[in-house]
């Protein structure tokens, strides 16, 4: 490979998003060679929001510093220190708006929190302590943050709904699983941990892309299934009953966040 090549080469790498969003890019860059040093420090936003006109733009810039015998180094500098303004402008505006996210989520879960809270002075036999109010409070939180962020990897509605549904779901087994155990002490129940284990495994795997969560969401509602069907309950009739109704609406719930996922991945892929 040529010199003149490879440096396209490496040229392209350094401006990441930008040959993509620029057909005219790939001339450019072999017309403009001194360029690159400048062009690697434009973040991805900035090809994105611009469009094709950036390359018009830096290539008339060059030609006019080099027209005017005026080195490249003043206009890389200059050009850093405005991209890095922007960057941290855009840092702080990040941070604000999640500093307001999880003050809305840390309400919501207060909110939430009052549930139990006000059950446990009118119900009979609800005697939590202040530790177990402070463990609902913070799962009720990263569960509300879990769903703030993860939703924001795609603006469809159906991924935002397979989200909802999955967090919402996999929190309920998980304390209604959590709650049996200690109610009844048996370690085999433990086994319905696999299940979230499964999603957050898949969850990890997938990079939370819509096909991906589809399939691990259809992973956790087999695994569900398959843990009702082996693992014996032991309970009365009446009660094996309720158990076996209790897995098929979880089993049902899980099928349909994956159903949800799926719909946001075939509109993804048109």
């Amino acid at each position: 490979m040529s010199s003149k090549s490879s440096s396209m080469q490496t040229g392209k790498s350094q401006i990441g998003v930008g040959a993509l969003f620029n057909p005219s890019m790939n001339a450019f860059i072999e017309r403009s060679l001194s360029c690159l040093d400048f062009l690697a420090v434009i973040p991805d936003r900035g090809w994105i929001d611009n469009g094709e006109s950036m390359a018009q733009t830096f290539h008339d810039l060059c030609r006019e510093r080099r027209g005017a015998g005026r080195g490249l180094f003043g206009f890389v500098l200059w050009t850093f220190c405005e991209t890095l303004a922007g960057a941290v402008r855009e840092n702080m505006m990040h941070r604000k708006q999640l500093g307001k996210t999880m003050l809305r989520v840390a309400l919501v879960a207060l909110g939430l929190l009052m549930v139990p809270l006000v059950a446990s002075r009118i119900v009979d036999g609800w005697n939590w302590p202040a530790r177990a109010f402070v463990i609902v409070y913070v799962l009720f939180f990263a569960t509300g943050m879990a769903y703030a962020v993860i939703a924001r990897k795609m603006g469809a509605w159906s991924y935002k709904a397979g989200v909802a549904v999955a967090l919402a779901v996999g929190f309920a087994l998980g304390w209604s699983n959590m709650v049996h155990v200690a109610d009844s002490g048996n370690p085999a129940n433990l086994a319905y941990y696999s299940v979230l284990a499964v999603g957050i495994v898949g969850a990890c795997l997938a990079r939370l892309r819509a096909r991906g969560l589809a399939l691990t969401l259809f992973a956790m509602a087999a695994t569900l299934a398959l843990i009702a069907v082996l693992l014996p309950s032991g309970a009365p009739p009446y009660l094996a009953r309720n158990m076996a109704i209790g897995h098929g609406v979880f089993v049902a719930l899980f099928t349909a966040a994956g159903l949800l996922f799926r719909r946001a991945s075939l509109a993804e892929a048109k």
